[in-house]
């Protein structure tokens, strides 16, 4: 926000609480305001002299415009919310997670979401997964399916009676795994 908007914000509380605007009172306020969005810092003021009489403070506007960003961006999915899909592949984590900063920062600060076609939101179907996000491989013989009990990878042997859990492997797994 500029010192200009900061005035005119001031003008508009003052409207509300008949408080006297100087040049001092611009700049400590510009101070505190300079990173809030002018529209949201307007709503916000609104939205308090709706609530209260009191006297608005910097620190009203930035708990409010904080509030209606949190607000924003945690209803940008949900039932019966729109949804945009984050503009990344979700295989690659760290670059999904980066879209879905961007998206829950564009709707915290009231940008639009734009929707995408089903062409679009497809197209990455069927490709390959990248080595790096393979499944992790145990070592040692839990790394391999049990040959005898069919135990899946990582999971312990079991018994034919009641199929207990073993304490330890059967032979025949312990073989695949050394041949493996």
């Amino acid at each position: 926000m500029t010192p200009s908007q900061v005035a005119e914000l001031l003008t508009m509380a003052s409207a509300f609480d008949r408080r006297t605007v100087g040049k001092t009172d611009v700049m400590a306020w510009h101070l505190v305001l300079r990173d809030v969005d002018f529209e949201q810092a307007q709503a916000a003021v609104a939205a308090h002299y709706a609530d209260t009489r009191d006297w608005i403070m910097p620190s009203d506007i930035r708990h409010r415009v904080r509030k209606q960003r949190d607000q924003a961006a945690a209803d940008i999915q949900g039932p019966g919310l729109p949804a945009e899909i984050p503009d990344a592949d979700p295989d690659d984590v760290p670059a999904y997670l980066e879209a879905l900063r961007r998206q829950r920062y564009r709707a915290a600060i009231g940008a639009d979401l734009r929707p995408r076609s089903v062409a679009e939101l497809t197209a990455g179907v069927g490709k390959e997964i990248p080595a790096e996000h393979q499944p992790v491989r145990r070592p040692g013989p839990l790394g391999v399916e049990c040959p005898r009990c069919h135990a899946p990878i990582g999971h312990a042997c079991r018994t034919n009676v009641f199929a207990k859990r073993m304490a330890d492997v059967h032979p025949s797994r312990l073989d695949a795994s050394r041949a493996a």
